[in-house]
């Protein structure tokens, strides 16, 4: 296997699912803050800290993957092409912005105000240039995939923001959640349930809206499409789908069947609740994964 061959297939998409797990598990801690008792919000913020410098980390790879993946360079003319990407192509264009989204989020996480998150809640600036920087971010990814065909302002790039946005807050609050079942023992049962509910209204809000925008993409991607069903692209979008789809039953199942004897303080329910959520955070991680290999594909024709 050539290096190119390597970068393209291979390294693309698993630095790209990098970048969008490590956001999510970023947007995943601010979100879930709020909902876990102050002395466990020292451990998230070290968790935040970690994933926003392994962000950082992930889009210098994704950029190197993508860089040997367009220019079929070699070693010894990376730097010069590296350098070209960066300035002459709409990819590297998204790139700096990400990188400007990428700095506003570590600004806020290595603030003395977010060290005092761990006490209190954070100031208002804190959560706008937080928010401002977790958009940004995701409008940038969403602008290095197919929606960016139709423009940087087009009605596609915009859908495709609010599917990357909606599914990374989806992701990393069921991610961050798991990290914290270690702790739940410890908590009342007000402050089990409570996180409980937060992971359910964030789902109720979030999972329509990556539904609603993934039928946009899908529309965008396949609907002049004359070969729909040779294309690998399609099966792997139906594996996404087939996964999507087990992670809302297991949601559901969390919902339905587990909060209600968790509100009233059973002691087998925090143990049901906890091995479905984790089963979700697994099947959420690969529907990410999935996503990433769809987005370094090329699309039907």
């Amino acid at each position: 296997m050539s290096v190119v061959s390597l970068a393209a297939n291979w390294l693309q998409p698993f630095f790209s699912f990098w970048v969008d797990a490590t956001l999510a598990v970023v947007g995943g801690v601010w979100v879930m803050s709020g909902a876990v008792p102050q002395r466990t919000r020292k451990p998230l913020l070290a968790v935040l800290r970690a994933a926003t410098v392994l962000l950082g980390l992930g889009l210098v790879a994704y950029l190197g993957v993508a860089t040997v993946a367009m220019t079929d360079t070699g070693p010894a003319d990376f730097v010069g092409y590296l350098w070209i990407v960066l300035t002459g192509t709409d990819f590297g264009v998204m790139i700096w912005v990400a990188a400007c989204a990428w700095l506003m989020l570590m600004l806020t996480a290595f603030s003395e105000h977010a060290t005092r998150q761990a006490v209190d809640r954070p100031p208002p600036w804190a959560l706008v240039l937080w928010g401002s920087g977790g958009v940004l971010l995701a409008y940038a990814r969403a602008a290095t995939g197919h929606a960016a065909d139709q423009g940087f302002f087009s009605l596609a790039i915009m859908a495709h923001t609010a599917h990357v946005l909606a599914a990374c807050l989806w992701v990393g609050s069921a991610v961050v959640s798991v990290r914290l079942l270690s702790l739940w023992k410890t908590w009342t049962l007000s402050e089990q349930s409570r996180l409980a509910h937060r992971l359910s209204a964030l789902a109720t809000i979030v999972v329509p809206l990556v539904a609603a925008t993934g039928v946009v993409d899908a529309f965008r991607t396949l609907g002049e499409a004359a070969h729909v069903w040779g294309s690998p692209y399609l099966w792997i979008l139906l594996a996404k789908l087939a996964l999507v789809a087990v992670v809302v039953i297991l949601g559901s199942w969390n919902r339905w069947i587990w909060m209600v004897p968790l509100d009233a303080g059973r002691v087998d329910a925090l143990r049901g609740f906890a091995t479905v959520l984790a089963v979700e955070a697994i099947a959420l991680c690969g529907v990410l994964l999935l996503a990433a290999k769809l987005g370094t594909m090329a699309t039907p024709t």
